[in-house]
């Protein structure tokens, strides 16, 4: 049995007329996550049992051939091949890894996926690995059950591959695993083995 935790983490360097709403939230989330993970470390005690091998496939959850397209959410700017999220003020690519990005087609090719290692030897001097933290600030939670939504803004984000909907974190829990996130169902992260291979998207600090 493979054991999730849902996680979350303050949002940082929000705007100022923003300040106090993400106080709210950072403070009632954080007491979901503080839950979440005490029940997996519990669960984990009670079995004796470390996640296995084999992580959830998201090809093999009940989908529809096309997800539904959203309307771009007004925290995040448009810049070609970059999205700048107004709260968090990080600035993500738009395409995930083995993608390029076109004004008129959005994002082509396929997505590749990568070993955790391989997934953080990816980043340079500008762009990295998000942290698990701020894949979570992507993760739109109102789309929880709706499995015919991405969980995430499918207009600043387009064209994820609906089976490579896991993405690595840079957060690595210890030598044998790693945290990644997979985009379907309300956003669920979960440790998962390293050597296994996943979608990346990097993200960079605001210059």
């Amino acid at each position: 049995m493979l054991c999730l935790a849902f996680f979350y983490a303050p949002l940082a360097s929000a705007q100022e007329n923003n300040s106090g709403v993400a106080m709210k939230m950072t403070e009632h989330l954080n007491q979901l996550v503080e839950q979440g993970v005490n029940t997996m470390h519990q669960m984990l005690q009670k079995t004796n049992t470390t996640p296995p091998a084999t992580p959830p496939d998201a090809s093999a959850r009940p989908m529809p051939t096309k997800l539904k397209m959203d309307k771009i959410n007004s925290r995040f700017v448009e810049k070609q091949d970059e999205i700048v999220d107004r709260i968090t003020h990080l600035v993500w690519s738009r395409c995930s890894l083995g993608q390029l990005w076109d004004q008129n087609r959005g994002c082509v090719g396929k997505v590749r996926q990568y070993t955790y290692d391989q997934a953080l030897s990816r980043g340079n001097q500008q762009w990295r690995l998000p942290t698990r933290a701020e894949l979570a600030t992507l993760i739109d939670r109102t789309k929880k059950n709706q499995p015919e939504l991405l969980a995430t803004d499918s207009v600043a984000f387009p064209d994820m591959e609906r089976d490579k909907l896991l993405y690595w974190s840079s957060d690595e829990e210890n030598n044998s695993f790693a945290w990644a996130v997979m985009f379907i169902d309300g956003g669920v992260p979960g440790i998962l083995y390293r050597s296994h291979r996943y979608a990346v998207r990097l993200v960079r600090n605001a210059s």
